[in-house]
C-alpha cells in the first residue's frame, strides 16, 4: 500500500470532516456494544458500481462503462486533480449489494474514486482502492489489473 504520509504520490484520500467536541453531543453509550459499533465503521465487503473510462488504457476490453467492484477495506481515493488520471470514480447511486454504513457511504464512497492513474517523475503509478483480484473469484475486474501490468508503460498522464 502506497504511504500516502510520505508524498509519494500527490493523490489524497477522502477523509471524513473531525468532529470537534464543541459541535459535539457525546451520547453515553453501553459498553457491550462497543465491538458491534465500531463493527458497522467498517467494510467487510460489498459491491459497488463505478463509472469507468473505457477510452483510458487501463479500460481496453471494457465495451460497459459501468463496472461492478467487490470492496472489502476502508481505503477511499479522493478523484485525482488532474482531468485525465481518474480512471473509474464510483457512480451516482453505486450501492449494489452488501454493507455500508450510511455515514462511509454518503462522506467516504460516493465522493471518491476507484481507480487512479498518479504521474510521477517520468514514470506512474496505478492506485487501485478496491482489490481488482479478490480470491481470484472476482473476474469482473481482474481485467483493470492486468491492463496496468501490460499497458502500464503506454499510459500517459496529460497535463
Amino acid at each position: 500500500m502506497i504511504n500516502f504520509d510520505k508524498k509519494i504520490v500527490r493523490e489524497k484520500l477522502t477523509i471524513k470532516p473531525k468532529d470537534t467536541i464543541e459541535n459535539k453531543n457525546i451520547a453515553r453509550l453501553r459498553y457491550v456494544d462497543a465491538d458491534e459499533n465500531n463493527g458497522k465503521k467498517q467494510l467487510g465487503g460489498a459491491i459497488f458500481e463505478v463509472d469507468l473510462d473505457i477510452t483510458h488504457p487501463l479500460g481496453f476490453g471494457y465495451r460497459d462503462t459501468a463496472v461492478p467492484v467487490y470492496k472489502n477495506n476502508n481505503v477511499f481515493l479522493a478523484p485525482s486533480k488532474s482531468p485525465y488520471a481518474t480512471v473509474a470514480k464510483y457512480s451516482k447511486e453505486p450501492h449494489v449489494d452488501g454493507y455500508i454504513s450510511s455515514e462511509n457511504y454518503k462522506e467516504l464512497l460516493k465522493p471518491s474514486a476507484s481507480l487512479i492513474v498518479s504521474k510521477i517523475g517520468a514514470g506512474r503509478v496505478v492506485l487501485f482502492a478496491d482489490n481488482p483480484n479478490f480470491r481470484g473469484s472476482w473476474y469482473g475486474t481482474n481485467r483493470l489489473f492486468l491492463n496496468a501490468i501490460f499497458l502500464g508503460s503506454e499510459i500517459r498522464v496529460p497535463e
